[in-house]
């Protein structure tokens, strides 16, 4: 009796262009850039079995950003997908070997140069738009393809105008299509005929009211980016939803919790001074109403300047402090001897980071979202008096993949901002990511 658990999952309900997709076997290099739980993966995956199981003493891979990635994303899917018509496995290698002696084997590309030295016929690379530059399409993915005429799937959300972006756009004869509700768009030039470039809204397969919870959470444009698939020009101010809105008058209340964002960096040294706490509609709202900025300086003065404003003149109005810092301060960075985060440990200080810095462009995307979120919630506001951060807002500008523009530190710039959005992001992560928090 079959077990249908070691069955492949069943791609029901498709719409008319995930069906186009799942059928297409003409062209060679497919870019997929639908919004998040849209089945482009799992369409995907879907492809390359096929495949596999069509073409005997063949070779096709799944790849990822990083083997944690791959693994996560296709191991288990391929063990249950393969239970019935596979020969053997080989974990360490994360290989699976067809009873027609095809092979299948899963790929972190943080090591691209594993693919090398093999012809493969076909292969499949989820989350490519952080992961494919074009070194890494030219270098060690195109030429693996060359001997076998093999294909190659990419799909994942859009991250800005990268080298993804310039591969989608290769598919588009006058500039790119708009995507439609329930219809999608399909790009096709005629001078790049192995190319094709699919795309549909989250909204065709997700319900309504999980997508108004997404914009609650989301700028516009990461909710375009994310849940359309659309290839945000990040280029221009950083901080572009910070408006008047935002400014109002918030006093430090010595009755209220205080959480800090803090930057490392030693000139300037840089923190905020926050209350979170809740509006009158329930929201969870983040109110600034002080910041520090000490020119070459170190971790002590920071201390000192904290325990000054505050007024912090016993242990425990010190450890009621929350501070959420750079996370580069588990290293001697400002300090000759002791990290940054020790110091303020030993100072009292209730010290809550991530073991690794978010991405920047995740914590940049996250202040948006407190600024203004696509439901035009405004979940941020900052006392007129944080002249220094203002000024962040209005003169940070970011680059076309979203990444800031560094040139601004030489005019004392990006760090006062950073430090906001390292509290931010602890406290308000992006679509519920781990927070990774040092202990």
């Amino acid at each position: 009796m079959i077990d249908n658990r070691r069955l492949p999952a069943r791609l029901d309900g498709l719409t008319p262009i995930q069906i186009k997709y799942l059928q297409d076997t003409k062209h060679r290099f497919q870019i997929v850039t639908s919004g998040r739980r849209s089945r482009k993966s799992l369409i995907g995956k879907r492809k390359v079995l096929q495949h596999a199981i069509e073409n005997p003493n063949h070779s096709y891979f799944y790849a990822a950003p990083t083997y944690p990635q791959a693994k996560g994303i296709f191991w288990e899917g391929l063990l249950r997908d393969t239970y019935y018509i596979r020969k053997s496995v080989n974990k360490s290698e994360l290989t699976v070997i067809l009873k027609n002696g095809t092979k299948i084997q899963v790929f972190g590309l943080q090591k691209a140069d594993r693919l090398e030295g093999q012809p493969w016929n076909g292969g499949h690379i989820t989350e490519a738009g952080t992961c494919v530059t074009k070194d890494i399409w030219m270098e060690n993915l195109r030429p693996v393809f060359s001997d076998t005429k093999g294909f190659c799937i990419l799909d994942g959300v859009p991250e800005g105008r990268n080298y993804y972006f310039d591969l989608a756009l290769r598919c588009w004869p006058g500039g790119m299509g708009e995507p439609i509700a329930n219809e999608g768009a399909i790009g096709f030039n005629p001078e790049n005929p192995e190319w094709i470039h699919y795309n549909w809204f989250s909204s065709d397969v997700l319900d309504a009211s999980e997508l108004e919870a997404a914009k609650r959470d989301m700028s516009e444009k990461l909710f375009k980016q994310e849940y359309e698939g659309a290839f945000i020009d990040y280029a221009g101010l950083a901080y572009y939803n910070f408006s008047d809105d935002n400014v109002k008058p918030n006093k430090y209340n010595p009755n209220y919790p205080v959480t800090i964002g803090m930057d490392f960096n030693v000139d300037p040294m840089t923190a905020v001074l926050l209350h979170i706490g809740y509006n009158n509609q329930g929201d969870k709202v983040v109110y600034q109403f002080g910041e520090i900025y000490l020119p070459n300086s170190n971790t002590f003065q920071m201390v000192d300047e904290i325990k000054d404003i505050l007024k912090l003149d016993t242990p425990t109005k010190i450890r009621a402090v929350e501070i959420n810092p750079d996370a580069t301060g588990s290293h001697s960075s400002s300090n000759a001897t002791r990290s940054d985060i020790s110091i303020l440990r030993q100072a009292g200080f209730k010290v809550n980071a991530r073991k690794t810095n978010p991405r920047q462009k995740d914590r940049i995307n996250a202040v948006n979202n407190m600024f203004k979120s696509a439901s035009g919630k405004v979940r941020y506001f900052v006392d007129p008096s944080c002249k220094k951060t203002i000024e962040d807002f209005h003169k940070v500008e970011s680059l076309p993949d979203g990444k800031l523009d560094k040139s601004a530190e030489k005019a004392g710039l990006v760090h006062i901002s950073d430090a906001l959005g390292y509290s931010i992001y602890y406290n308000f992560p992006l679509l519920g990511k781990d927070k990774k928090i040092q202990q």
